[in-house]
């Protein structure tokens, strides 16, 4: 294949018999017999001559089909590449420079491009190494560690709990995926029984029982109960009270926590398992919504690398679980009792068994026509659960959950996506009780509140 790379002579030093080139043999000129010499010590041969003029072009690569490299100060570029197309005609020419004023005809690729595509992703592979090697220093020896979880576990914490325990090398008998509350969501139960990830519950009780403790996909502030002593948190929430652990690693850029663990993977030449690599790419696609919601580039490399290596039949069987008559009902009464108010979709399911539907139908709400915004609420046992979720482009749904309920109790989330858990009684009684507002005329008063839409109908 006939094309002509041209860069700096001295960048060519390092080209010639490392680099692969697409097509037949290479060619290289260069304009000094000193840099010809070097080259022929290393092995690779070259041809000297003025690369501005046609002709010595012409000569040099008479017989040859394959690409001409050639190197020369980036001040001559102009002048060489006028040669090249008197020369070659229409080939291609790719340019390497950071020359400000663009060469006419060329491809150009700045010298800056190398930092950034091949320096800055080995500089962050080597701190994700370091990163592994200190937590797995951290780890070692112990004989019972625990992984900690939130109380309804989601994709995205499963996966990185059992990625965890990969990179730790801990077997099933050593290292514990556990939760305080269970797994309810049939997407979540589905996922566990196609992938065999067992997930225990347990009470804080049992903490004791353990000599390390590590935490994903969460942080201690979030839940009820209080931690002593804890060794590690990976997440990818905001930080909303300062997280005492031994070991931090939050990234609140990243859509998922399982991204955080694919890196820890690859850093440290893992193979991730096609099981592994089907419960990874689960937790990011469910996270972002199929990287639509909240997705960075770090989820989108993280995504590719698992594609490949997941299992799609696995993965399509568990995103589509069954739904029983009594979830249909639930969501049916939902939808049945549903009020758009200001672009917002309002949805109150009265007292629920299953509070996975709550998420289910606010990510549902969202394909309402002419909606920005929904918001679903649920009553599970005494406390009321809130999920608010928007297209991307609006407030912060955690801000709004925050600003709405948060004097309540524990309230936050993602630019797209936020929980809020309030107990019932606060949303029952009181003076807006006796002004005529019940539960969900509370709900949808807090949130236009929040949003700027007080009084809005």
């Amino acid at each position: 294949m006939r094309y002509v790379l041209l860069c700096p002579d001295h960048l060519l030093e390092h080209l010639a018999g490392h680099a692969t080139l697409p097509g037949d043999s290479a060619v290289y000129l260069v304009a000094r017999r000193a840099l010809r010499a070097r080259l022929a010590r290393r092995g690779t041969a070259a041809m000297v001559g003025a690369l501005d003029d046609a002709g010595f072009l012409r000569r040099a690569l008479r017989g040859s089909r394959g690409p001409a490299v050639v190197g020369a100060l980036p001040g001559r570029f102009p002048r060489i590449l006028s040669a090249v197309q008197e020369a070659l005609g229409d080939v291609p020419v790719l340019a390497v420079t950071d020359e400000s004023r663009p060469l006419p005809g060329t491809t150009a690729v700045p010298l800056s491009a190398f930092g950034e595509r091949v320096t800055r992703p080995a500089l962050e592979r080597a701190l994700s190494r370091a990163r592994v090697e200190r937590i797995r220093r951290h780890f070692e020896g112990a004989e019972r560690v625990l992984i900690l979880m939130q109380d309804d576990p989601d994709p995205d914490a499963i996966a990185s709990a059992l990625a965890l325990k990969t990179l730790l090398g801990r077997t099933r008998t050593s290292a514990h995926l556990c939760t305080f509350g269970s797994i309810t969501r049939p997407e979540n139960v589905a996922m566990c029984k196609i992938l065999d990830i067992e997930v225990e519950e347990i009470s804080a009780q049992a903490l004791d029982q353990f000599d390390r403790v590590a935490m994903v996909d969460v942080q201690p502030s979030f839940l009820e109960e209080r931690f002593h002593g804890v060794d590690l948190v990976i997440d990818h929430h905001p930080v909303e009270r300062p997280i005492r652990a031994r070991i931090r690693d939050v990234r609140p850029s990243y859509g998922a926590t399982s991204t955080i663990l694919v890196e820890y993977l690859r850093a440290a030449d893992v193979k991730v398992t096609q099981r592994l690599a089907t419960a990874l790419l689960y937790g990011i696609k469910s996270d972002t919504l199929g990287l639509e919601r909240g997705g960075s580039r770090a989820d989108l490399e993280a995504f590719a690398h698992l594609y490949l290596l997941a299992n799609h039949s696995a993965l399509r069987r568990i995103e589509r679980p069954e739904l029983s008559d009594a979830a249909l009902d639930v969501l049916a009464h939902g939808l049945a009792r549903r009020r758009v108010l200001g672009g917002v979709f309002f949805s109150h399911l009265g007292t629920v068994t299953m509070a996975d539907l709550i998420p289910q139908l606010a990510d549902f709400g969202l394909q309402a026509e002419g909606v920005e915004w929904s918001v679903v609420s649920g009553v599970v046992g005494d406390q009321v659960h809130v999920s608010i979720r928007n297209v991307g482009y609006v407030k912060s749904a955690g801000e709004v959950a925050r600003a709405a309920f948060g004097d309540l109790g524990p309230a936050g989330g993602h630019r797209t996506m936020a929980k809020a858990v309030a107990p019932l009684a606060s949303l029952t009684g009181g003076e807006e009780a006796r002004a005529g507002r019940g539960c969900p005329e509370r709900i949808i008063h807090r949130v236009l509140r929040a949003l700027g839409q007080n009084g809005r109908r």
